[in-house]
């Protein structure tokens, strides 16, 4: 697929996930091409996949849920990860679930208002079938986030 790539729709790319709302337009005169160019180059792009969705940035502190957490989960068989997962995406606070290699079968980033909501998330995901033990980890302060430094280091 990378040889689908090029420079233009690595340069749409790193403008558009910094501010997916840019207009065909503007993009157009920042890469030096036309407009209808973009709009081709950005089909294609969601013909490959590469382009999943076009997205937002939420402060989730500014609406309230400002603790995080990571819950390391074990499982009690490797049969169970589906249905485990499964279970897991019906969670509404669990925002990521992430296959791991390690010591965790499954690793899951928890949004709550304050501790006392996360222990309930964390009550629920123990009453999961297959799930054998949870470790948590509590962040203190996130401190990167940050996919335009990514976007800029793929070179074509």
């Amino acid at each position: 697929m990378k040889n689908e790539i090029d420079k233009v729709d690595l340069e749409i790319l790193k403008l558009l996930s910094s501010n997916a709302k840019i207009s065909y337009t503007d993009l157009a005169s920042k890469i030096l091409v036309s407009p209808s160019t973009i709009h081709v180059r950005v089909k294609k792009l969601e013909d490959l996949g590469v382009i999943k969705n076009f997205t937002i940035n939420i402060d989730y502190n500014k609406l309230g849920l400002s603790f995080t957490s990571y819950l390391g989960v074990f499982l009690d068989k490797a049969k169970s990860f589906d249905m485990v997962v499964e279970s897991l995406r019906l969670i509404p606070q669990i925002t990521v679930i992430d296959f791991t290699t390690g010591q965790f079968s499954v690793f899951c980033k928890v949004r709550a208002i304050d501790s006392s909501a996360a222990r309930d998330v964390l009550k629920n995901v123990h009453s999961i079938e297959g799930i054998r033990r949870t470790e948590t980890f509590i962040s203190m302060e996130e401190l990167l986030n940050d996919k335009d430094s990514l976007m800029d280091s793929i070179e074509m």
